[in-house]
Parts: structure tokens; sequence; C-alpha cells
């Protein structure tokens, strides 16, 4: 596993930004997917709308080996899901998570989605 202050680092690199744009959250997203998946390339995204400090909604993009032959789909994430909230208690600590592609290194075309708006809400509503 790498230390925290190395993924800080590849992190702010990657995104051509100040290491203190990245809050907490997202550097423990960073760190749980890196160590899960070893990826090949891992996009940890705070799409966070007013403050971005709030840290309350992200997106994640993940190419990893380690999806070879899971399918379907709905198991990848769920495999991503699970190492995100694994030290909360199997409880996203935040709003919403988007998982955008958790693919193989072959599959990855480098194409994602552009998110919907968030409608609000703490997710009560759509519980049946």
């Amino acid at each position: 596993m790498r230390p925290l202050p190395l993924l800080a680092s590849m992190l702010a690199l990657r995104r051509g930004l100040a290491m203190s744009t990245a809050g907490p959250r997202e550097l423990r997203i960073t760190q749980a997917l890196t160590s899960a998946f070893a990826p090949a390339h891992l996009e940890v995204l705070n799409e966070s709308h007013g403050r971005r400090e709030d840290e309350s909604h992200f997106k994640v993009v993940v190419v990893s080996d380690k999806f070879e032959g899971v399918k379907p789909l709905i198991k990848r994430h769920r495999l991503v899901t699970a190492a995100i909230t694994a030290d909360t208690g199997g409880q996203l600590d935040f709003h919403s998570l988007s998982v955008a592609a958790a693919k193989t290194p072959a599959e990855w075309d480098g194409v994602v989605a552009p998110s919907p708006k968030c409608a609000g809400g703490d997710g009560r509503g759509t519980k049946r």
C-alpha cells in the first residue's frame, strides 16, 4: 500500500492542481481504490456542488486487471463500492458515489460520460 502523502502528490500532479485541493475523504477513496485494485488508471473526482470541501459527491473511474472475468457490470460496481466503504461499516459516509467506469485495461477506451445534476435529497425517497 502506498503512503497517503504519495497518493496526494500523484493526485495533484495528475490534475495539475495544488495538493491542498484534495480533501481527506477524496484521499481516503483514492487510497482504498489503489490498495484494492492496483489500477492502471484511476480517477477520483470530487463533483460536490456548492462548497468543494463538503466532499459530498464523488465520481470514480477504475481501470484494473482485477476486473478480468468479473461479470456482470453490477458486480464490478459492488466491488468498487465495497472497497470504498470497507472502513465505514459498508455505508457511504457521503451523499453520492458514481462509478463511471470499472473496466479492464483491454476494455478501457478513455471515454467517461458526464454526470447528471444531483436531484438533491438524502436518498430516503428511493428506498422501498
